[in-house]
């Protein structure tokens, strides 16, 4: 009789261990047991030990042997993201005890999304890491729609990112710097060369779309809907700046983005900001932290960024 969830948390508590989780995340991976003993370090009569004592803790099949290597079973497929964000919880509390072992003055978890981190953190960063050596700044990149998710798994001590429709309980929201939307076209784009431009100009060209829930689709969407006559789009739609880009400089495409994002691309001259104003306001980039601030590391950080924009007077 398969057990019950309460028995296998008992059992999981009791003799589970990190290992059995490393070497079933691998073994998915590389669809080998053989590459995924030696990814983590065993050789492959350990690992295939270790594989058939999960499945006893668990009572069911994981994988599917065959000559080739091994299949994951649906149970497989549906564990590995739990795995996955236990693994990188094990990492996390890696770099937090090493870093308060070794002298350092604490730690703070960081989120942010793509336009935070390319018009805010990327040029304050290695200022700050230089001025403030002893603080770990933990960053991870998060789409707006994974914020609500992050806070609630718990350990953020601070977000950077856009005004959120609702403050959390407990949370505050500080602006910090201002953004807008632009027309953006790679380097040999015609439109590219030209000093003045109308949404005219614009309307005839083809467009690369934001995914439908991102700002700057829906500002697109209502631009085109006060046109007589909709632009024509290319259907790939992603979030990935490298796909934008490299779309971008091998087609004749158009897209609308956040200036914070295109900033750095735009710099490198991989792609080109067209001269046209729109008018479609957008919301500033800041920092949304609990009013209780958890440590003086987050302090630290959090006054260094709000002193260096407005110091530069920094625009995303």
């Amino acid at each position: 009789m398969q057990p019950s969830a309460t028995a296998l948390v008992s059992r999981l508590l009791v003799r589970a261990r990190l290992r059995h989780l490393h070497v079933l995340a691998k073994a998915a991976e590389l669809r080998s047991v053989q590459r995924a003993a030696a990814a983590v370090g065993l050789t492959q009569p350990s690992a295939t030990h270790v594989l058939a004592e999960l499945e006893r803790l668990l009572g069911c099949r994981l994988f599917d042997r065959h000559a080739r290597g091994v299949t994951p079973t649906p149970v497989t497929i549906e564990l590995l993201p739990l795995v996955r964000r236990i693994l990188d919880t094990v990492n996390e509390c890696a770099d937090a005890v090493a870093a308060m072992t070794n002298d350092a003055g604490g730690v703070v978890q960081v989120a942010a999304i793509t336009g935070a981190i390319n018009g805010l953190l990327a040029p304050l960063l290695p200022r700050f890491s230089q001025r403030h050596p002893e603080v770990l700044v933990n960053l991870q990149e998060v789409d707006v729609a994974q914020i609500g998710a992050v806070l609630a798994r718990g350990g953020i001590d601070v977000v950077y990112c856009r005004t959120p429709d609702e403050v959390p309980q407990g949370w505050q929201f500080e602006p910090l710097v201002a953004d807008r939307l632009i027309v953006v076209c790679g380097p040999r784009h015609p439109l590219a060369r030209r000093k003045r431009l109308a949404l005219d100009d614009l309307w005839r060209e083809t467009w690369l779309q934001g995914p439908v829930d991102s700002a700057p689709r829906r500002a697109l969407d209502r631009l085109a809907s006060e046109r007589e006559r909709a632009p024509r789009y290319r259907l790939v739609s992603s979030r990935s700046t490298a796909v934008l880009v490299t779309m971008l400089g091998q087609d004749r495409l158009l897209s609308l983005v956040p200036h914070s994002v295109a900033r750095p691309f735009v710099a490198a001259g991989q792609i080109v900001a067209l001269p046209i104003e729109l008018p479609t306001p957008f919301a500033p980039i800041g920092a949304l932290h609990p009013v209780q601030l958890r440590g003086e590391a987050t302090r630290t950080l959090l006054r260094f960024v709000a002193a260096q924009v407005g110091a530069e007077g920094t625009e995303g």
